[in-house]
């Protein structure tokens, strides 16, 4: 398999030189899943082997794009991210983390089988360019991608407002990467949603959606607003599919009930998602550790004990387990706190993380 590191021209160049295709993998260092992505495909010798067949990979880290701008050019805003091009930079696929429901192998296979399809009848997403000229994107949109500056509250405003080609593709782009419009500007993609797929695909409308969703809850949570929360949960069940809208109102659901201290109800929608099976461990971390740092109510403490007991007894990690030690801690377990934090310390030395607040809390205990 040939694999490249961030060198866009070189890429094409040996795509067009060996008549394939060219796999561009969006990633940063600091990503975990980017990790499971590249030790369960690219380092996977079954999948590995069907790959070169027919592509050419790019490995592209998205923080250090100074040359080339491909994450401005695809608006790339979360991560893993992989976009399928033509060796001239024709746009066929593109897939969002690790795809479908299905496992990630599954996910990838019709990734490649799909774009090998498109690529022999001639479709290409064609509302994208082949070409990629930086100077037709805003300042604050390469100054943010470009990890120069943060965006100002005004530059969306303003940018929306002054806006003639609302279709385009740079405007899409910004649509994309930040999900935050004005009313008009999102009644104009549900109107127009099927001329937008026809133009930039169903993967990229689809999470645009996702986005101005996810923008409305988190407006809402951050409110504190009861009435804009059901709005959005009303937008989420009329736009997304009904799977979907049920996956983000479960989660938004549980956010917003920490946000305004309903701790006990927040635990009870978190452990049905566990007999569901409808919730991984980071989002299961994620709740605990709030709990640990928010939460003073006892049951509360030791049910979210009992939550990461679950995780680190099938999955654990350096930074499971110290949430499960702390948690302990915090229920008056030290004894279990004290040996839980010390493999926590032991597994993150071993990884080469950092292990010094651990080792501070660990002290404590």
């Amino acid at each position: 398999m040939t694999i490249i590191e961030q060198d866009y021209e070189y890429a094409k160049h040996v795509a067009a030189e060996q008549h394939k295709l060219l796999i561009v993998d969006f990633y940063t260092t600091w990503c975990t899943p980017c990790k499971v992505l590249d030790k369960k495909i690219f380092k996977n010798d079954s999948i590995a082997s069907q790959i070169s067949e027919r592509f050419v990979v790019l490995k592209y880290d998205a923080e250090q794009d100074t040359v080339y701008n491909l994450s401005l050019k695809h608006h790339v805003c979360s991560y893993p991210t992989t976009v399928v091009l033509t060796a001239d930079g024709k746009l066929i696929r593109k897939m969002y983390g690790f795809g479908r429901s299905e496992p990630l192998e599954a996910s990838y296979i019709n990734l490649l089988q799909e774009s090998i399809s498109l690529h022999e009848q001639g479709k290409y997403i064609t509302g994208f360019s082949p070409t990629i000229d930086p100077d037709k994107y805003p300042d604050f949109y390469k100054k943010y991608i470009r990890r120069i500056a943060n965006i100002s509250p005004n530059d969306l405003t303003d940018y929306w407002m002054h806006n003639q080609d609302l279709k385009s593709e740079v405007s899409f782009a910004i649509l994309a990467y930040f999900g935050r419009a004005p009313q008009n500007i999102v009644d104009l993609l549900i109107q127009h949603r099927s001329e937008y797929e026809t133009r930039y695909g169903e993967a990229d409308v689809k999470f645009v959606i996702n986005n101005v969703v996810a923008e409305r809850f988190n407006t809402a949570i951050k409110e504190k607003d009861e009435i804009k929360y059901e709005a959005a949960v009303k937008f989420a069940k009329q736009y997304l599919t009904s799977r979907d809208a049920d996956e983000y109102v479960k989660a938004y659901e549980v956010k917003m009930c920490m946000a305004t201290g309903k701790w006990e109800k927040a635990t009870s929608i978190l452990e049905e998602r566990v007999r569901q099976n409808t919730i991984n461990g980071d989002e299961i971390n994620y709740f605990c550790w709030a709990i640990y740092e928010q939460c003073s109510q006892k049951n509360v403490i030791g049910r979210a004990t009992q939550l990461m007991k679950g995780v680190v007894e099938v999955n654990s990690s350096f930074a499971t387990l110290d949430t499960y030690a702390r948690l302990l801690a915090k229920n008056g377990s030290r004894e279990e706190a004290v040996v839980a934090m010390k493999r926590a310390i032991k597994m993150g030395n071993e990884n080469g993380e950092d292990t010094k607040d651990s080792e501070e809390a660990l002290g404590k205990f």
